[in-house]
């Protein structure tokens, strides 16, 4: 493909259909599993930490294959999907339970999220993915397409840790000591960068198969990388 077709051709794709819904899709689940505390061999984590990354995964494939416009786009699709769900059970936690069931306190427990954790998590989510994005679209222009592997990995370090110093310093500073914040900021990016790592082959397949498949492997060279661009 010459440098003019990189620069100009992008099309929907049944893929990249796929790929937005499961974008959304485990950002939402990632923001309802948050609530339950879970224990591996002594290692306690929110249940979100298990789909979580998986979206700067599916960021990192949008960016690499479709480019940093068509990202763009499903990066704040996937924010507006996760808003109206929670808005949404917000709506139902107002309603008055039916007399016979017995669960509302229940359910209230597990979808409650107070009002500066859920800004804390929206405001992270899009500097995260905006920052993996743009760093992994100007690389691929800088290094001619080549390096996915350290390209990804820089992007990725670099989107996460943003990403969870903004979510934690907005979620907890003035509830928690600092060196508390800290610690939770730096496990919270260890995990989430190795877990970046040990999916990279799988991602790098899955940017393979899309660019033969599609028939895309765009360039973001004449793109506006400002986040609220529409046009272009």
């Amino acid at each position: 493909m010459n440098t003019t077709a990189k620069m100009s051709y992008q099309k929907n794709t049944n893929s990249l259909l796929v790929i937005g819904v499961l974008f959304s899709a485990f950002l939402i689940l990632s923001n309802l599993a948050e609530n339950k505390i879970c224990e591996i061999y002594g290692f306690y984590f929110a249940g979100g930490l298990v789909f979580f990354p998986l979206t700067y995964i599916f960021d990192d494939v949008l960016t690499e294959v479709y480019g940093f416009k068509v990202c763009r786009k499903i990066i704040w699709l996937a924010f507006f999907s996760n808003l109206v769900v929670i808005v949404g059970l917000y709506l139902v936690m107002l309603i008055k339970p039916a007399a016979e069931w017995q669960n509302q306190e229940a359910f209230d427990t597990i979808y409650h999220q107070s009002f500066r954790v859920l800004l804390a998590s929206f405001i992270s989510f899009l500097f995260g993915e905006f920052i993996n994005a743009f760093v992994l679209a100007k690389l691929k222009i800088k290094t001619k397409g080549k390096h996915f592997w350290f390209r990804a990995i820089l992007s990725s370090a670099l989107g996460v840790f943003v990403e969870n110093t903004i979510f934690c310093f907005i979620a907890f500073l003035g509830i928690m000591e600092f060196s508390v914040i800290w610690n939770i900021i730096i496990t919270g990016y260890l995990f989430k960068l190795f877990y970046e790592i040990v999916a990279l082959p799988l991602t790098y397949k899955i940017v393979n198969f899309l660019k033969n498949k599609d028939g895309i492997d765009y360039y973001d060279y004449k793109t506006s990388f400002n986040p609220f661009s529409i046009s272009n």
